[in-house]
């Protein structure tokens, strides 16, 4: 499978970083190797592991994206007791995959709200608008919320409606004149935002 511009840069600096590490430094030093395969097949993906285990490996990880890569890549990997590291939620590998070595990259919702709250006071937003399309938003994000005085001169809070349609809330906030819009849904729901 191809791999994106993001997950080569994420790599590259985890290797980086290891590599640095003062006591690393005299024991070894890190390699990493991206093969991509150009379809999904579960025989091209037999193969490029069959070449790839010969050269000595210590793990595999990824890809992400596909079922049938993931299922010959993980009875290789269990055959010759070379772990699988699948980048995703823990919780929901260790229910699906329970073989599977899992890495979750994912930033805590600590570290989002601090993330954005940094944002915030750093171009000095004065009237912001949180966006939620689920309820948990509001826990997510309560570091967030507890760095901002709640209110419309600052930062107001918005749900989606059972609908999930968003112009109605777009309309109060245009007509409110904020400043800036946080989104807090997923691809489809935020792209539908972003779209109007």
């Amino acid at each position: 499978m191809e791999c994106s511009r993001g997950e080569r840069l994420a790599i590259t600096l985890a290797k980086d970083s290891i590599n640095r590490s003062s006591n690393r430094s005299t024991t070894g030093k890190l390699e990493v190797d991206i093969f991509e395969l150009l379809r999904d097949s579960e025989y091209e993906t037999g193969e490029t592991m069959c070449q790839i285990m010969s050269k000595g490996v210590v793990a595999v990880l990824g890809p992400s994206a596909s079922p049938a890569s993931n299922s010959i890549i993980s009875n290789i990997c269990g055959e010759k007791e070379v772990p699988y590291v699948k980048v995703a939620p823990e919780d929901i590998l260790k229910v699906q995959f329970p073989r599977f070595t899992t890495l979750d990259l994912r930033p805590t919702n600590t570290d989002i709200s601090l993330a954005v709250a940094g944002l915030l006071t750093f171009f000095n937003s004065t009237t912001s608008c949180l966006i939620c399309a689920q309820a948990n938003c509001l826990l997510n994000l309560e570091v967030l919320l507890r760095q901002f005085l709640i209110s419309k001169e600052t930062l107001s809070v918005r749900m989606l409606d059972d609908s999930q349609d968003p112009t109605p809330l777009l309309k109060e906030i245009r007509d409110d004149k904020t400043a800036t819009i946080i989104v807090d849904a997923n691809a489809t729901m935020s792209h539908s935002i972003l779209e109007r």
